[in-house]
């Protein structure tokens, strides 16, 4: 009974990947982009975390053991790519190219070069090889020039370094993508409830979480084999839940109406306007216009209002109106929008003083009573109930 428990611990984030690569195919219709590829990227990582219990969990079979590190060279550089690829695919519609698939080259590169090196010394030596790499950790050492030297500086050297560039790189990539998503929304968007922006940050830490526990298990297998021997199983529970915290929130995931994207494909943040300053006439001509439409005709009110929808209303492009708001305000669409509906809120409350949280927050344009409280309390410094009882 034991060894079947540990055996379902050990095997816990296999089985985790498998269910939401699984769920997510049943899903594949009503899913997203970014979704679909976290579907393939749970197929991957459900062979590897497999391989890695396989190869790190103290097998005898040398025979499959190299056969096995062809398959983790390869699918666990595929991993980072696809990391990379979910984040990416949340600000862009654009079909993908040569500077995403290039991400795939290290991981197709080294597992060729293993798998052709593997082949050149047969099955007799790639089972020597390996049986010296396990037992004789310290002290074993090729001939330069060999294909065991030449498998060894692939596969454990060359390999590793590739393994920590990709985390960099995908770690301040996956960052970037996330604030630009946030930076996206907000500049469309004047609610941002269903816009996934928390689900997006979960699965971020979850990521540096699932990052961390693999440097650590790796840093305990090549320092000292008998500890990660000995806190395997905690290393793998903490991973299966990983995974599973990043599947939910990534599943929970809402698509963004594509609607708000620019032609070229790409959520609207500042960065993406053009260089050029709004024209002095434009801008004057637009200015009373939008001041118009936001404090006398209360545009603000309407909860589902977007940067569209004002840039409709003074037959403009979406463009000029965030430059306005951007260099009148200093602020984003979301925040501007936000700090009218909370002084209306104010004078709300001092001329209804009888009305509640909820009936004040609908008014104001809020969609929900705790999206209001937060909003409210984030440019007041007070709660609803300390400011009403000043």
């Amino acid at each position: 009974m034991d060894i079947i428990i540990h055996n379902m611990i050990l095997h816990l984030p296999c089985f985790v990947s498998i269910y939401w690569a699984a769920l997510l195919l049943l899903n594949k219709k009503s899913n997203n982009r970014p979704q679909n590829i976290w579907m393939v990227l749970m197929f991957v990582l459900s062979a590897c975390t497999f391989v890695w219990i396989m190869l790190f969990g103290g097998i005898d079979n040398y025979k499959l053991y190299y056969k096995l590190d062809i398959v983790d060279i390869t699918l666990t550089l595929f991993i980072f790519p696809l990391l990379y690829l979910y984040f990416w695919a949340l600000n862009t519609q654009k079909a993908l190219t040569w500077k995403q698939y290039i991400w795939f080259l290290p991981g197709l590169i080294l597992g060729g070069i293993s798998a052709f090196l593997y082949l050149r010394m047969g099955e007799e030596q790639s089972i020597k090889y390996i049986q010296t790499v396990i037992e004789n950790q310290d002290t074993y050492q090729f001939v330069p020039g060999t294909p065991q030297w030449l498998l060894y500086l692939v596969s454990l050297q060359i390999y590793y370094v590739v393994f920590f560039i990709q985390i960099i790189a995908v770690l301040s990539l996956s960052t970037l993508n996330v604030i630009r998503y946030r930076k996206g929304v907000q500049n469309f968007f004047s609610n941002l409830e269903g816009k996934s922006i928390e689900n997006n940050r979960a699965v971020l830490i979850g990521l540096f979480i699932f990052l961390f526990i693999g440097l650590v298990a790796a840093f305990l297998w090549g320092a000292s084999p008998e500890v990660y021997y000995s806190s395997k199983y905690v290393l793998m529970s903490l991973t299966g839940v990983c995974i599973f915290y990043m599947g939910y929130h990534v599943y929970k995931t809402k698509p963004i109406s594509q609607h708000l994207l620019h032609t070229e494909g790409k959520l609207p943040t500042e960065e993406d306007e053009p260089l050029e300053e709004v024209n002095e006439a434009h801008r004057n001509k637009m200015l009373p216009l939008f001041n118009r439409l936001i404090d006398e005709e209360k545009k603000f009110l309407h909860s589902t209002l977007t940067l569209d929808d004002i840039a409709f209303e003074l037959k403009t492009n979406r463009t000029y109106v965030s430059r306005i708001i951007n260099e009148e305000f200093q602020c984003n669409f979301y925040e501007f929008i936000n700090r009218k509906r909370v002084e209306f809120a104010k004078e709300l409350m001092m001329e209804n003083p009888h009305l509640t949280q909820e009936q004040i927050a609908e008014m104001s344009g809020f969609t929900h009573a705790s999206t209001f409280s937060r909003t409210f309390k984030k440019q007041t410094g007070l709660t609803f109930r300390q400011w009403k009882n000043r």
